[in-house]
């Protein structure tokens, strides 16, 4: 038996490390369902990025005596982001940061992984379902989990409670865009971070059947509750050597100006239309002006519900999702120049536009990204996407006495055309940096940004008449300016 050479030498000693990490584990100073605030204790010397947030989502209707007749799961590609509103960061009493709809902005830049990395680690940190597979009938279906009696299995959907919650996380940088490119000293303000929840069983949870098997009722309302609990920062902190703790000193004292990205929130919601035949014009103007900007995303969604009831794609998605309307077509307005020669009108350039916003191809399910042109109409062999999903080891088809499962028709309408995200691409990010004013590509002048939507409505209780919600997520560039321990904000 032979061994290394490096085991063998004498000479081997320790070796003198520049900077030590430090992990901690702080739980909040107060929490509710509703809002939760944590302080940042002063330890070490720099507050890593890559500090996580972890959160426990709960059914509190949960009932374990009934695996088989009543199963709940998160929303299909977004999971547990659909929990998580709302987010702030204060230094010193000034809020700095913040973060409008993070769970959804999560959710559309996570567009930009790979369905393997989605299937394999994304799924397990956030309680969602990315995968799919060609069923025996030609259409793709949404792959499986494990049955939660199943012990030797690891990953199970269904939603319960204690134990049987789903443990999602989420690193800082990726709820405060900011923190992508920073990394903040500790001799800096007390620090604090406030989040705000969303509990709505609807928005949150698909009931994916019910009824206990002895023919009562539905899952009640009463039995329809959300919980956050158990939610902890694991906070990665930075300790540097003498020398390094000096210079930081003394750029503190000096003062220092950092480029970062803010990623801000508007919204539009555009009126009835009854009109199926020809083309309405919609202008969303977005008040930008002055602002340096890097990428936008937009999301274009129908109402929630449809009739009496809330529409397949609420059902199965909430409010993560964007669809195309009939006929669709876009474009934007800048410095009142159109970003696009002729207005973006097929999937497919929508798409790839998308992809170059992310400067990585994007993975959706196929089917995800076309207008659903069948929405409503009974499952065909014609269909792109199959009505069958298998959950916790049943399939929702699957004939239970005395239970109610998720329709077929439900299924199908609730993935095909719920990811057809928009993405422009106003700037690129160099190799190794998020963050160059230099790269920033439109400058705002005074004029508003407009983002021009162009589609057909529709008939009686169908989704293209309805009202649409218009989500504009925008990149703008801000300086973040440190001078003797004080921080303040500026635009760039």
């Amino acid at each position: 038996m032979s061994f290394p050479l490096v085991l063998l030498q004498p000479t081997a000693r320790n070796e003198s490390q520049d900077t030590e990490l430090t992990t901690i584990k702080l739980t909040p100073n107060a929490h509710s369902n509703f809002q939760t605030r944590f302080v940042v204790p002063v330890q070490g010397d720099v507050l890593d990025s890559n500090s996580a947030l972890v959160w426990r989502v709960e059914w509190g209707g949960y009932d374990s005596t009934k695996l088989t007749e009543e199963i709940v799961a998160l929303k299909q590609f977004s999971g547990g982001l659909n929990t998580i509103r709302r987010a702030r960061f204060y230094i010193g009493g000034r809020e700095i940061f913040n973060s409008e709809d993070v769970g959804h902005l999560v959710h559309i830049k996570r567009l930009a992984k790979n369905t393997d990395y989605k299937e394999e680690f994304i799924d397990k940190t956030i309680g969602s379902q990315h995968g799919f597979y060609v069923s025996a009938d030609g259409k793709f279906r949404l792959s499986k989990d494990a049955d939660p009696q199943q012990t030797e299995r690891r990953y199970a959907r269904q939603l319960g409670s204690g134990n049987q919650g789903i443990e999602c996380s989420l690193l800082l940088s990726d709820i405060f865009s900011a923190l992508e490119s920073l990394q903040l000293p500790m001799k800096l303000d007390q620090m604090r971070i406030e989040l705000d929840w969303e509990t709505d069983f609807d928005e949150v949870a698909t009931v994916l059947r019910e009824g206990d098997g002895a023919g009562l009722p539905a899952i009640t309302l009463e039995r329809k509750v959300i919980n956050i609990t158990n939610p902890v920062l694991l906070l990665d902190y930075l300790t540097y050597n003498e020398d390094l703790k000096a210079g930081l000193g003394m750029v503190l004292k000096d003062g220092m100006a950092l480029p970062y990205v803010h990623t801000s929130m508007s919204s539009k919601v555009i009126s009835e239309n009854t009109d199926a035949t020809n083309d309405t014009t919609t202008d969303v103007q977005l008040a930008l002006q002055g602002k340096l900007l890097m990428k936008m995303y937009v999301s274009h969604r129908f109402a929630d519900v449809v009739g009496a009831d809330f529409g397949a794609y609420q059902k199965l998605q909430g409010r993560c999702r964007s669809q195309r309307g009939l006929d669709m077509k876009y474009n934007m307005f800048i410095n009142d120049l159109a970003l696009h020669d002729v207005p973006v009108d097929t999937a497919s350039m929508a798409y790839s536009y998308l992809e170059l916003a992310h400067q990585s191809p994007v993975s959706v399910i196929p089917g995800g990204f076309d207008y659903n042109a069948t929405y409503g109409v009974a499952s065909a062999n014609t269909d792109i996407i199959d009505g069958i999903m298998t959950v916790s080891g049943q399939d929702s088809n699957e004939a239970i006495a005395n239970t109610t499962p998720i329709g077929v028709d439900t299924v199908k309408d609730g993935i095909s055309g719920t990811q057809a995200y928009i993405g422009f691409d106003l700037s690129k990010y160099d190799e190794g940096s998020r963050v160059v004013p230099a790269n920033a590509g439109y400058r705002v002048g005074s004029s508003p940004v407009i983002l021009r939507v162009i589609q057909k409505g529709g008939g009686v209780n169908t989704p293209q008449r309805l009202p649409k919600t218009v989500q504009v997520f925008s990149e703008e560039v801000k300086i973040l300016q440190v001078r003797n321990g004080v921080v303040d904000v500026l635009d760039a």
